[in-house]
């Protein structure tokens, strides 16, 4: 390490001096510019042979505090090096300014109409989603319970294995062969982008077409997934396609697709579509342009806030119109939207929230916490350890098939270990009073709607209890129900319902309640990440929900010790009226849900939006954020979150919004973390010197300088793309060799062709002039072309100042100038990495 530092020292002070060096025209040697040691990279080497299971085992970097840098090994860090980098504003160029002339100044209103349209799409999409599941899953569910209800167990095990297994199957393999961008939930890939990383193939129509079957096939099978992530990443494909009337394969050639034919538009767009489909998955426009701002979007503009809440309230506008419509065919009525179908799980008791709550509220966030660091990191070993085994196609094909089918077997032996209950007491889900047949003793109380798997003979059946002033005249109605067979036979959606329901608070036992934890732990920890495309949100809800029942529950019991509750309820219950009616199983269950996905996501102000919204329960919303923040806090302490620790997996070099550094980064100076020396272009430059620099120096962006007797002196930053599209346009044999006007390359055209990408090898060598022996008359003025407005610091500039300016500006390049305006070095993404400031700055 210190001969390596000493070296780029030298090289540093070189350049200061203007002496000549054999790397003067290209960025710093890369073993240079990495740091590190062997033996550090020893220690980070992924191993091999049997050794892998050993290691899937250990904790390795995966247990490591959000406020510590992750360490990647040397071939996790030559991927990060393969991630372009995008800009959030376009070059500030001569044609550019020529360009916006032409263009109408403070005319929004077609903004906000794709910005309506992209809401509007997403939300269709969703409904569309949603009734596909819902069908195909209804069907097995039926035919399911009808086999059981006849006793035929094994038929049925046979039906549910083979079907699940076909959809599953249907999953798989358009995501393995036609479209892999499509796998997972695709929020990491999502929140890459709008942080300045360019992910290949994740916003193409290919991809938007089967991340929807995918998930709707993954989903109905019944498998520990949910549609709400996937819905974030089809929202962010509706608005990057929409927003310039293209896919990346297709494009409409429009005006107002030139229009917003621009990075910044189009990362505004994906933010829209992105929080729209959170907005459109869990019935919450405010939660939405909440999970936008929060964790996705990195550059945010008040305004563009306002259209993205707009998109939000498009998409849930059209699932609500649509769900009325669809209601409309039946019994409803057009325009009235049903809080059955508006909010996402809704609470229909309204419980009010009592200081005392917070004791349970800290306990359920600190079990939350810790399980969501457990499942945070078996998610990043199980990562890790698929792709670094399973690679054949065939496999990643046959482990989602083979999940599935051990999935649905548990879930028919289960139940057998489980003994049937009885109950008379059903429990109205709006004034929260049990209703018993007459001269019963309330122990157990269900709830009046869902279904109970039952051990009868006769099947399974939903009773309902007559009260006997309805006219019922008693009802002497024994229900019999399998308890686990409840928790593990329906939809994760449907039992996340049975664990929020209140007045039920011993439904469930502890038993059913932590075997459904552990058996759904694994499952998710498992399935996420496979070839297919699935979310969390809806495993780490039923997760939550289950940790928070089985706490509300000790509460009853604690309560029920001490002799306390309602009179004529069950020991520990107090009946609706009482001030401790809040000592509720369903409504710790609300809280768990919030609390455990804070432990994994680690958001906060959004995610308690989101849960109030889903629920439509205002009043549990402080003890709800305070169960979020302690799961926060305790996850915090042990693990990155969920999603940037997969970013880390992927090798993706995000930045997050504050470095992590054991000491302030205003003590250092950006001369000790930049790259250099700095490959530079004159502002006229001979083709056959732009297509060397080119061919030697194969980075994103080349400085731009203009020699003085004083010496090369910085002017501006001109993009590789666009340096490959004007060589090669002034170098075409059909073209006029001594014409250079403006109007010959515009900056539509630039970008266009910029877009689509030029070889290099396709360009031809310039042909010097014979008769002088020099090609002086053959040189390009690159001063059209190159970026006036380039961010630059001073060589003295603090890294910490350097690293806002480079985040919030959403910066491709930073180029370092020393005080007579020369460039000394630049600043890439690479260069603010948490490791790459540690071994520049410490080691």
């Amino acid at each position: 390490k210190r001969r390596s530092q000493t070296t780029w020292w030298t090289d540093y002070e070189r350049v200061r001096r203007g002496m000549s060096t054999p790397t003067l025209r290209g960025y710093v040697p890369l073993q240079l510019a990495e740091g590190g040691s062997e033996s550090e990279d020893e220690e980070l080497r992924q191993p091999r042979g049997m050794d892998r299971i050993k290691h899937f085992f250990t904790t390795a970097r995966d247990f490591e505090s959000v406020h510590a840098n992750h360490r990647y090994t040397r071939e996790e860090r030559r991927r990060l090096r393969q991630i372009p980098s995008i800009d959030y504003l376009p070059p500030n160029s001569e044609v550019y300014r020529e360009w916006i002339k032409t263009q109408p100044h403070n005319k929004t209103w077609d903004k906000w109409l794709v910005m309506f349209v992209v809401g509007l799409v997403t939300g269709i999409v969703g409904w569309a989603l949603y009734n596909i599941i819902g069908g195909m899953a209804a069907f097995k569910y039926t035919t399911v319970r009808y086999l059981l209800g006849h006793r035929l167990r094994f038929v049925a095990w046979l039906f549910n294995s083979t079907f699940s297994g076909l959809l599953v199957l249907m999953a798989a393999l358009p995501v393995v062969f036609l479209a892999p961008a499509a796998a997972g939930s695709g929020v990491p890939e999502v929140m890459a982008y709008l942080n300045g990383c360019m992910m290949p193939k994740i916003f193409e129509m290919k991809t938007l077409l089967v991340k929807f079957f995918s998930c709707a096939f993954a989903v109905a099978s019944g498998l520990p997934a949910g549609p709400e992530g996937p819905m974030i990443h089809m929202g962010a494909c509706i608005g990057a396609a929409l927003s310039r009337g293209e896919s990346s394969t297709r494009d409409c050639g429009g005006g107002m697709c030139r229009r917003f034919g621009n990075n910044q538009d189009k990362r505004d767009f994906v933010t829209a579509g992105a929080a729209a489909g959170v907005a459109v998955a869990f019935r919450a426009p405010i939660g939405g342009l909440l999970f936008a701002f929060e964790e996705v979007a990195s550059f945010w503009q008040q305004h563009v806030g306002w259209m993205i809440f707009f998109a939000c309230m498009a998409g849930v506008l059209a699932i609500d119109l649509l769900n009325s419509a669809q209601r409309a065919f039946g019994e409803g009525h057009f325009g009235l939207f049903e809080s059955e179908w508006s909010v996402a799980f809704e609470v229909k008791q309204s419980i009010e929230a009592h200081l005392a709550a917070v004791i349970p509220t800290v306990i359920i966030g600190l079990l939350c916490g810790s399980l969501g660091i457990m499942f945070t990191f078996a998610n990043l070993h199980i990562a890790r350890f698929r792709d670094a085994n399973i690679k054949v196609k065939k496999w990643k094909v046959l482990e989602p098939i083979l999940l599935i089918l051990l999935y649905v077997t548990s879930t028919m032996i289960l139940p057998i270990f489980f003994p049937c209950l009885q109950t008379g007491c059903t429990v109205d889900e709006v004034t929260g009073k049990p209703t018993c047949p007459p001269g019963a003793k309330v122990q157990r109380v269900v709830e009046d709607s869902g279904d109970l798997y039952t051990c009868q003979a006769s099947g399974l059946y939903r009773y309902h209890a007559v009260p006997a002033d309805k006219g019922g005249g008693g009802n002497n109605t024994i229900i019999t129900y399998n308890e686990m067979a409840t928790l593990v036979y329906p939809t994760g959606e449907d039992t996340i319902r049975l664990l929020f329901t209140r007045g039920t608070h011993r439904q469930f036992s502890y038993g059913s309640l932590i075997v459904m934890l552990m058996f759904y732990f694994a499952g998710a920890c498992w399935i996420a990440g496979s070839a297919i495309s699935s979310g969390l949100f809806v495993p780490m809800l039923l997760i939550g929900a289950c940790v928070g029942r089985i706490v509300g529950l000790a509460t009853v019991d604690f309560a029920a010790s001490k002799g306390w509750g309602s009179p004529g309820a069950p020991p520990g219950v107090y009946l609706p009226g009482s001030a401790w009616q809040w000592m509720d199983p369903g409504v710790m269950a609300l809280v768990g849900a919030g609390s455990f996905m804070g432990g994994v996501t680690r958001l906060t102000i959004s995610l308690a939006v989101i849960m109030m919204e889903m629920s439509g329960d205002i009043h549990f919303l402080l003890p709800i954020l305070l169960g979020i923040l302690v799961a926060k806090w305790i996850g915090d302490s042990a693990t990155h979150s969920l999603y940037h620790g997969l970013l880390e997996v992927k090798c993706v070099p995000f930045l997050p919004n504050e470095p992590s550094f054991p000491v302030s980064l205003d003590l250092f100076e950006v001369k000790q973390t930049m790259q250099t020396p700095v490959a530079t272009l004159r502002m006229v430059e001979t083709p056959n010197a732009i297509k060397e620099v080119l061919m030697n120096y194969p980075h994103s962006g080349y400085p731009i300088v203009h020699s003085t007797p004083a010496g090369a002196i910085f002017r501006g930053f001109i993009l590789r793309d666009h340096l490959k599209v004007i060589l090669q346009h002034y170098t075409d044999p059909q073209s006029d060799r001594f014409e250079t006007s403006l109007s010959k390359l515009s900056y539509s055209m630039l970008t266009a062709k910029a877009k689509k990408g030029v070889r290099l090898s396709a360009i031809s060598p310039y042909p010097s002039d014979q008769a002088n022996g020099t090609d002086s008359e053959m040189q390009i003025d690159l001063s059209p072309y190159m970026d006036t407005s380039a961010i630059t610091v001073q060589e003295t500039f603090s890294v910490r100042r350097a690293y806002i300016l480079f985040k919030t500006m959403a910066l491709r390049h930073m180029v370092v100038i020393d005080d007579r305006n020369h460039v000394v070095g630049i600043m890439t993404r690479n260069d603010l990495l948490g490791y790459r400031l540690e071994d520049k700055l410490i080691r």
